[in-house]
């Protein structure tokens, strides 16, 4: 008996090496993204490296002349982050300064999570573009049952499902509960049928997050953890209230009132809508999803998954607010969880959001494989106007560079 207890012993530790190596290997995956991009030193060309130099002058100025508390930038190109850098403090009054690891709430970026998340399961076979809500959201009740049976997941990641723009949202910042606002949709009658028009929504865009519940059998910020944020190495994300207050490292929200910007606390607000507007998340942690969205990470998404999330699918309609920064504009629509955006010279995908006085804007072009994501802890104009900046500043370098 005491000769065969090592030989047990031996096994045992075996077994539990292997079963160790199995569950942590997507991390370690990740970990080794992150140090490769870590070590890698991109070698950036002299007008490239002049381009970055006077948009960082540009940007960093812009959020000082604003008197902005707290942001962090990320810039992807090709196959290498070129820039990620933080600014000024997580509260005002306090001398914490921000970090590339300092979690804000990306607000309504968080859609664009949403709609990769469901073109992962759609990728599975364990759901359809076209897959019906009412067989996954059995209590789903609308203004007609025809209506109700018309609805497709399709039209939730969208916004065109048909109801008013911001349909209850005015009762998510009230803070009622997600469950309770839904029973209250079947008084609201439909201004347009279903996936004719573009509607923006946050509590039945959710409706998304119910259906990817039922087919999978997890809570949505449990899919969004183990599908997305430990595969992408994001290790400062979360996507609840808990995750956030239990973050040390958090860049605080700021109001505006006649004193200048004065630090709030975070609102539980929204997290009642996770898959439109939950998400938590540090510059470093969106660095890894840019590099990810534009082609880099193929063993989590294959390009043809991809470009199903960023397929135009319904018009946005002219003269949106969402819209003003942008000039030129040919032509805007909306996808899976994401704006595309026509411009003379470029297309470009993206998304803008904001919550509890967080303000956050990304945006890519897939062709010429750049981006820039921007997450401020104030309300601010510099956002919105930063980022169409960046592209026309980009766009003005490179026809320089073009020049004989």
């Amino acid at each position: 008996m005491s000769k065969k207890l090592p030989a047990l012993v031996v096994a045992l530790l075996l077994g539990f090496f292997v079963v160790y190596e199995h569950t942590s290997m997507p991390r370690l995956e990740a970990a080794m993204f992150r140090l490769q991009l870590k070590e890698k030193s991109p070698v950036l060309d002299p007008e490239f490296q002049g381009f970055l130099n006077d948009y960082e002058s540009y940007l960093r100025g812009q959020l000082e002349a604003e008197g902005v508390p707290g942001a962090a930038v990320a810039i992807v190109k090709d196959s290498a982050v070129v820039l990620m850098k933080a600014y000024g403090v997580r509260s005002k009054g306090r001398k914490d300064s921000v970090d590339v690891h300092s979690v804000f709430r990306v607000a309504s970026l968080s859609k664009g999570f949403t709609g990769i998340l469901a073109a992962l399961l759609v990728d599975e076979g364990l759901l359809r573009w076209d897959e019906p809500v009412y067989e996954h959201v059995l209590d789903l009740h609308l203004k007609t049952e025809e209506y109700t049976r018309q609805l497709q997941l399709i039209h939730l990641l969208s916004h065109s499902t048909g109801l008013p723009r911001h349909t209850f949202s005015n009762l998510l910042n009230m803070g009622m509960s997600y469950p309770m606002i839904l029973q209250r949709l079947a008084s609201v009658q439909p201004t347009h049928a279903v996936g004719s028009y573009h509607n923006y929504q946050n509590v039945a865009f959710s409706l998304s997050g119910d259906m990817m519940e039922s087919v999978t059998g997890q809570r949505f910020h449990t899919l969004l953890e183990e599908r997305i944020f430990k595969p992408l190495g994001m290790d400062d994300a979360s996507a609840t209230l808990a995750g956030i207050l239990g973050t040390a490292d958090v860049a605080m929200p700021h109001k505006l009132n006649r004193g200048g910007y004065q630090p709030v606390e975070i609102d539980p607000n929204y997290y009642e809508a996770i898959p439109a507007a939950g998400v938590n998340a540090s510059i470093s942690d969106m660095a890894q999803w840019l590099f990810m969205l534009l082609g880099n990470r193929p063993d989590f998404a294959s390009d043809s998954l991809l470009s199903q999330a960023f397929q135009p699918y319904i018009e946005i309609p002219a003269g949106d607010r969402v819209l003003r920064n942008w000039d030129n504009l040919q032509t805007a629509h909306y996808a899976m969880g994401w704006r595309v955006l026509q411009l003379p010279e470029i297309q470009l995908v993206g998304h803008s959001g904001y919550v509890n006085n967080y303000r956050s804007e990304i945006a890519f072009s897939r062709s010429e494989k750049i981006g820039i994501v921007l997450l401020t802890n104030a309300p601010n104009n510099t956002v919105g106007k930063a980022i169409p900046a960046f592209f026309q500043q980009y766009l003005e370098s490179r026809k320089q560079k073009e020049q004989p």
